[in-house]
Formats: structure tokens, sequence, C-alpha cells
């Protein structure tokens, strides 16, 4: 059965790196931009593949990220568009990134792949670390395709999120090491994304459904920040106080 999720995974994978291929050629190909952009996609594309295949557990986490992040995408795209527009490249995107959220998660992917590792993964907080840092890795995903989709340059203005992933990331990292300053930058981060969203998708969004488009990618990983900070700063805030 691992095996079988595991080669239903590499293909909506591969299928997802055959859309970006062939985008050019499709419905949605007229911005150049886009199309030069999302080629960059092949490289965690072809990670998350080559982590799975060799039984790594970034690949898994790279496998779920790529299906948290086209998701959003995908739906829009399938049911937000007037009718008579081209269905079929969306539509294999939302199969795949289905796929993997079917296959991917559960207890025995889970054991295979994270089992293997040094790190203890295990137990409900480690659980919330790893969770994540994939909504995480997703909305950096989801950050880059959105700056592809709606500018044909890059403004200063998009550091401005994505300084705020690393962070997040980064925090949860070091909470999850029960490190003080873990705790201040997933407090920074968290609190901080609520203006910035704000102020990037006034620069960025040219129509409605974008601001629908980045809630979706961002709000996830976000919530989950917020929740790794009740989780682990209770313990740290304790410590301080008892230092």
């Amino acid at each position: 059965m691992i095996l079988l999720r595991k080669i239903i995974a590499i293909g909506a994978l591969l299928a997802l790196g055959g859309l970006i291929v062939t985008l050019e050629g499709g419905a949605y190909g007229v911005n150049p931009g886009l199309v030069v952009a999302t080629k960059l996609l092949l490289v965690p594309l072809g990670a998350a593949v080559v982590g799975l295949a060799l039984g790594r557990h970034w690949g898994r986490w790279l496998g779920l990220a790529a299906a948290v992040a086209v998701l959003p995408w995908a739906l829009y795209l399938s049911f937000g568009l007037p009718s008579g527009v081209p269905l079929m490249q969306q539509t294999i995107a939302l199969i795949a990134s289905a796929l993997l959220l079917v296959a991917l998660p559960g207890r025995a992917m889970f054991e295979h792949y994270e089992g293997r590792t040094a790190t203890d993964w295990s137990g409900a907080r480690m659980g919330l670390v790893r969770w994540t840092l994939i909504l995480n890795l997703a909305s950096a995903v989801g950050l880059f395709v959105f700056v592809a989709v709606y500018r044909y340059r890059i403004e200063w203005h998009v550091a401005v999120p994505a300084a705020l992933l690393v962070g997040l990331v980064v925090g949860v990292l070091l909470l999850a090491r029960q490190k003080t300053v873990g705790l201040l930058l997933v407090a920074l981060s968290c609190v901080l994304f609520v203006p910035a969203g704000v102020f990037f998708v006034w620069k960025e969004s040219s129509w409605a459904g974008g601001a629908h488009i980045f809630a979706a990618s961002f709000l996830p990983g976000v919530l989950a920040g917020w929740t790794c900070l009740i989780a682990f700063g209770r313990p740290v805030w304790r410590a301080l106080r008892s230092g």
C-alpha cells in the first residue's frame, strides 16, 4: 500500500510538472512572465519527486506543500471563471492536488518517511510544527505564483510577505527546540502578517478574486503559526518567568 501511494503521489507531481511545461500552449499562456516564472517551480516539484522516491521526509513535505499551494488556484480556475473557458489544465491540476492530499498524509506514510529521521517528529506539538512548515512552504510557492500572475517585474513590497514567511518558518523551528527567540519571531511574523497582507493585496491584486486566493494561500500557514505560538509559547514563557 505504501508503494502504491508513493506511485500515485509521484504521478500527481509529474502531472503538475507536465502542466508547467505545457503552460505556454494552454489557455493561460498569454502572460510571458507567468510562463517563465512557473518554469522555476519545476525545481521544488523535481525535488519532491526525488525525495519521495528515496524515502526522504522532506520529499513528503514538499509534495504536500505543492498540493496545498496548487489547490486554491485550481479551484478558482475551475469554478470561478465564466462558462465556456477551457478547463482541461485546471481540472488536471485539481485532480493532481487532490490525489497528493489523499496519498501522502496518514500514519503509515508518516512512519515510512519521518520515522527514518534522527529527529523525533511524533506527538501533537511536533505534528503542529510539521504542518506549519508544510503550510508555509505552500505559502512561499503561492507568493511566487501570485507575483508572477500580477506583475511583469518584482517590486520592493514583495519582500514584505517573503521576509515574514522566512521569519515564521525559522521561528517555528526554533520554537520546537524551546528557544526564546523562536517565540519572538513567530509572534512578530503572525502579528505583522495582517497589515502586510492587506498592503500586499492592495499593491498586487487588480481584481477581487486575487484577495481570495491570497487569503487561501496564506491564512492556513499564519493560523498554524498562531497555534504554534500558543502551544510552544506557554512553556517558554513559564521557563522565562521561573528563570
